[in-house]
C-alpha cells in the first residue's frame, strides 16, 4: 500500500509552492489539472522514494490533493533534487493569499505543513518572481500542458542562492537571530546602571 509522502506549501499571491520530501525520487508521476466544476485544483503524485520518517528503506508514494482555489494547469514548474520535489503552480487569479491549501477545511492531513522557509506574510510579499525566492531560473521544468502527466525528469542540485543545503530544509545560523552553537558563550551579564558592584 502507498505512503503518503511530506508535503509542505507554501503561496504567494499569484503561485503555490508545494514540496514533497523525499529523497531520490527519480521518476515521480505528476498530474496537475484544474476542476473548473469544483472550482478547485487537483495534484496527483505517485513515485518511489526514501524519506527521513521511514528510514532507507524505499516506498512507494502517492498522494492526491485537492487545492482551495483553481489554478492554471498550463504554466506548472518543476524543480527536484536529490532530497525534494518541488512544483510551483501559478494560480488561475492573482489575489489575496488562500486562507488555507486545500479546498476541505478543518484540519490538513498530518503530512501536510507549512512550508516556513518559504512563506511570506501577504502584506509582507515583494513585487519580485521566483529569482526573489531564490529559485536558479535555469533549472526549473516546465510541466504545464492542461493536465498532462510527467516523469523523468533530469535531477537538478541548485534551489536556493543562499539556504544551506540542496534542498530546502535548513536555514542558515544566525539568518534569524541564532547563533551558531559553535559561537555562543554564556558570559555573565554586566551589572545594571546605579548597581554596585558586589564585595570582593
Amino acid at each position: 500500500m502507498p505512503l503518503s509522502p511530506p508535503v509542505q506549501w507554501a503561496q504567494r499571491k499569484d503561485r503555490l509552492y508545494l514540496t514533497f520530501d523525499l529523497q531520490d525520487c527519480k521518476d515521480p508521476t505528476i498530474e496537475v489539472k484544474n476542476d473548473e466544476a469544483s472550482q478547485s485544483g487537483r495534484v496527483s503524485f505517485k513515485g518511489n522514494a526514501h524519506s527521513h520518517a521511514t528510514g532507507p528503506d524505499e516506498h512507494t508514494y502517492s498522494m492526491d490533493l485537492e487545492l482551495y482555489g483553481e489554478i492554471d494547469d498550463s504554466d506548472v514548474k518543476q524543480v527536484k533534487t536529490d532530497r525534494t520535489v518541488v512544483l510551483i503552480l501559478a494560480k488561475k487569479e492573482e489575489g489575496p493569499h488562500w486562507p488555507r491549501l486545500l479546498k476541505a477545511a478543518g484540519r490538513a492531513p498530518s503530512n501536510v505543513k507549512v512550508d516556513w522557509n518559504r512563506w511570506v506574510d501577504e502584506d509582507e510579499e515583494g513585487t519580485g518572481g521566483l529569482e526573489e525566492d531564490g529559485f536558479d531560473l535555469s533549472a526549473l521544468q516546465n510541466l504545464g500542458g492542461g493536465g498532462a502527466g510527467a516523469g523523468g525528469m533530469p535531477d537538478f542540485s541548485s534551489l536556493l542562492g543562499g539556504a544551506g543545503g540542496p534542498g530546502l530544509e535548513g536555514l542558515r545560523a544566525g539568518e534569524f537571530g541564532e547563533e551558531d552553537d559553535e559561537s555562543s558563550e554564556d558570559g555573565d551579564l554586566p551589572p545594571l546602571e546605579g548597581d554596585k558592584p558586589a564585595a570582593a
